[in-house]
C-alpha cells in the first residue's frame, strides 16, 4: 500500500539558490550541534549535485575544527579514485578553513571489503550524533548506498540494528560496483536529514504517495530525525 508523503518541498528557483540554501542549512544546523555539544558530525553525501553545495560551504564560517566529517556511503575505491566520494569530498569541503575538520573514512586500503566496513564504524560512532546528514536520492528510490532488491537492504534498513556501516555487494542493476553504506540506524543518529533532490523525476518519486518497496520511504517514515527536503529543477 502506498505511503502519503507528508513532509513538503522546500522549491528553489534554481539550482543556484539550491545550493546556497542547503549550504545555509548545513553549516548552521553544525554550528548549532557545536554549541550545543561541544562537536559535531556531518554525514556527507556523494555524486554530483552535492559539489556545489561543498564549495559553498568551505568558505563559510564554522567551528571546523569541532567538526567530523564522514560519508554517508563510498564506493570500494582508494581515495584516488575518479568515482570516490572521499575524493570529492576532500577537493571540495575540506579546503581552506575547512581542512580543520576531521575525516572518518568508511574506504581501508588493504583490507577485505567487509573488513573496511567494520573497520569504518569506529570512527562513524565517534562522529555520531550527527549535527546532520545530507542524503541524494536516485531515481530507483535509493539512499546512501541502499539499494532495492540488493541483499543487504534489510539489513540496511533496519532501525534497530548494531551496525553504523555495512559492506553492500555489487548487484543487477546496481550498483555497479562494491560499495559500504552508512545504515539507517546510523543515519538517523542526528536531528536533521537534509534530502537534496533535483529534477521532475525524482520529485515525482517522492510526491503523494510513495512506493513503501523503495529504500526512500524509510527516511520519509521514521520519526527519529526532521528531515527537509530541498528541490530544483
Amino acid at each position: 500500500m502506498a505511503q502519503k508523503n507528508t513532509i513538503g518541498f522546500e522549491t528553489f528557483g534554481s539550482r543556484e539558490d539550491l545550493y546556497d540554501a542547503a549550504a545555509s542549512i548545513l553549516v548552521g544546523a553544525l554550528t548549532t550541534a557545536v554549541a550545543t555539544h561541544g562537536k559535531a558530525g556531518f554525514a556527507a553525501t556523494g555524486g554530483t549535485t552535492p559539489a556545489p553545495v561543498y564549495d559553498r560551504m568551505a568558505g563559510m564560517t564554522a567551528p571546523w575544527d569541532k567538526i567530523t566529517v564522514t560519508l554517508t556511503d563510498e564506493r570500494f575505491v582508494p581515495p584516488s579514485d575518479p568515482g570516490s566520494n572521499e575524493g570529492l569530498v576532500r577537493r571540495h569541503l575540506l579546503t581552506g578553513e575547512a581542512a580543520k575538520a576531521e575525516f572518518a573514512p568508511l574506504f581501508f586500503e588493504g583490507v577485505t571489503h567487509e573488513e573496511s566496513a567494520l573497520k569504518a564504524q569506529d570512527g562513524v560512532d565517534a562522529a555520531a550524533p550527527f549535527g546532520v546528514v545530507l542524503l541524494g536520492v536516485g531515481v530507483d528510490g535509493h539512499f546512501a548506498s541502499l539499494f532495492p532488491g540488493n541483499p543487504v537492504l534489510a539489513r540496511g534498513l533496519d532501525l534497530h540494528s548494531e551496525r553504523s556501516v555495512l559492506a553492500v555487494p555489487a548487484g543487477d542493476p546496481a550498483p555497479d560496483i562494491q560499495r559500504l553504506s552508512l545504515t539507517l540506524a546510523a543515519l538517523t543518529r542526528t536531528d536533521l536529514i537534509v534530502l537534496l533532490v533535483t529534477g521532475a523525476a525524482k520529485k515525482a518519486l517522492l510526491e503523494g504517495d510513495v512506493d513503501p518497496a523503495l529504500p526512500v520511504a524509510a527516511i520519509l517514515k521514521q520519526d527519529r530525525a526532521k528531515v527537509r527536503i530541498l528541490w530544483a529543477e
